[in-house]
């Protein structure tokens, strides 16, 4: 029954509502006041209530909370000027179902003047298209994902579009990208949204090995991983609800974890859950990009073989120490492994890259924090000193002679390393990278030429035993 204040329907308008009960799209007429006089079945099944909730209440109550105060303004504002804005066209529109879901709908609008009163009435046609809609804004979603991918856009930034586009597929939630990192542990690549508590509480948490089998067997375990329902976390005051997915690459290795979380109040079924497993492949294909990207940056600094700096970053490392303004002086030591040619004539190239290797970790092993080795190629190491000077590079190099004489079991045999090192110092041998490099390069082979097992000092030719 329609309030006092809605004029019942005339006889024209019930002649209309009888055909357009047996509509199969959605149909909702309002009058003059913007109440519902009309809620056909399938409009009923779109918004999951009966028409008997609905006639004689403000349309209002059929849009989202966040656009009903300006909702009269729209119509009455049609209804004042005749200016047609929707009126006559077809949109999509989306909008909350009982049961707190979001659903989309085609929206056609028409309008006419009806009965003896010439009352101005508005019916809306609506098809459901959630489905077809989500479909397709995910396989937008993972064209322009893809397409930013093979451009020179960061990972970071493609992580935060692809979350903000799934926080407008399911309203009122904030979306989260975690990797898995070497040591297992979640690693934030996109969450805007997520308060510094949330973040915390994200970074602590460390995969164990089933943790892994069980998000590898079954990705939508991946919401035990992320969501606590601890009351006494206080998490209720921010989140809700949560929906997540485990992340695996081409070969089935976990990666990394996609998760929506939820303000929403009413409960909301587990479509959601369908948005985030959609996004699954779009998330895997950022991760893998910036892996790969991290790869080739590492290939292009380091060493294969030993893990150390390569050529080229010690010399952009040089570079940079050099130009500073008020650069300091330091101490550059290039070592050699004495007789490793006959190394690797005598027992293999496979052998003599596992002395190479243990040769660097002997090194590292010997030098502080704060000094830099490298492999410059072949069997020649680097090792640059800050503030090092005469005495300090000639402690130094005794001390790693004497961890070289230790031996070395190479497929079942003991070799004892011996090096030939060269040392040159900045400033005083020189201002130019290439040249204090060289000129250590030639104390080396000065030293391996007159005493092997020795170092020479450049600046003083002094050989050391």
């Amino acid at each position: 029954m329609l309030p006092s204040k809605s004029p019942a329907p005339s006889e024209d308008t019930k002649l209309y509502f009888d055909m357009l009960e047996q509509a199969a799209d959605g149909v909702v007429i309002i009058n003059q006041l913007n109440h519902v006089v009309f809620f056909n079945t399938a409009a009923e099944h779109l918004w999951g209530c009966s028409a008997a909730d609905v006639v004689g209440k403000n349309v209002n109550c059929l849009v989202p909370s966040e656009q009903r105060a300006q909702h009269d303004g729209y119509i009455n504002h049609n209804r004042n000027t005749g200016i047609n804005h929707i009126v006559g066209t077809s949109r999509e529109v989306v909008f909350t179902r009982s049961n707190g879901d979001y659903v989309s709908a085609e929206m056609s609008i028409s309008t006419a003047i009806i009965g003896p009163d010439k009352q101005r009435y508005y019916m809306a046609f609506l098809k459901g298209v959630t489905e077809e809609s989500h479909r397709r804004k995910i396989l937008d979603l993972q064209n322009r994902v893809f397409h930013q991918l093979s451009g020179e856009s960061p990972e970071q930034d493609i992580a935060d579009m692809l979350c903000a586009e799934a926080e407008q597929l399911v309203p009122n939630t904030v979306a989260v990208l975690l990797q898995v990192n070497g040591e297992q542990n979640l690693e934030i690549l996109s969450g805007e949204g997520l308060s510094r508590r949330k973040i915390a509480m994200l970074m602590r948490i460390a995969l164990t090995d089933a943790d892994i089998a069980a998000l590898t067997e079954a990705p939508e375990e991946a919401r035990s991983i992320v969501w606590n329902a601890d009351p006494s976390s206080g998490q209720e005051s921010e989140f809700l609800d949560c929906w997540a997915s485990a992340i695996c690459n081409g070969a089935g290795e976990l990666i990394g974890i996609f998760a929506l979380y939820s303000r929403n109040r009413d409960k909301i079924t587990n479509w959601p859950q369908k948005i985030v497993a959609g996004c699954v492949p779009s998330c895997a294909a950022i991760i893998e990009r910036g892996k790969t990207r991290q790869q080739l940056s590492r290939l292009d600094r380091y060493d294969a073989l030993t893990g150390l700096l390569n050529r080229n970053a010690v010399t952009t490392i040089l570079r940079d120490m050099t130009l500073q303004s008020a650069s300091s002086p330091f101490a550059l030591l290039v070592l050699d492994v004495d007789l490793f040619q006959d190394i690797n004539n005598l027992m293999g190239y496979d052998q003599g890259d596992a002395l190479l290797q243990t040769m660097a970790q002997r090194l590292v092993a010997q030098c502080r924090s704060n000094f830099i080795t490298g492999r410059l190629g072949g069997d020649d190491f680097v090792v640059i000193i800050p503030n090092g000077d005469h005495d300090i590079a000639d402690a130094f190099a005794d001390s790693l002679t004497a961890a070289m004489r230790e031996p070395v079991v190479i497929n079942n045999q003991e070799i004892i390393i011996s090096l030939s090192i060269g040392i040159s110092l900045y400033p005083d041998d020189g201002l130019e990278i290439e040249h204090i490099l060289n000129r250590a390069e030639m104390a080396m082979l000065e030293a391996k030429k007159t005493a092997r097992k020795s170092f020479r000092l450049q600046a003083s030719g002094k050989y050391c035993k």
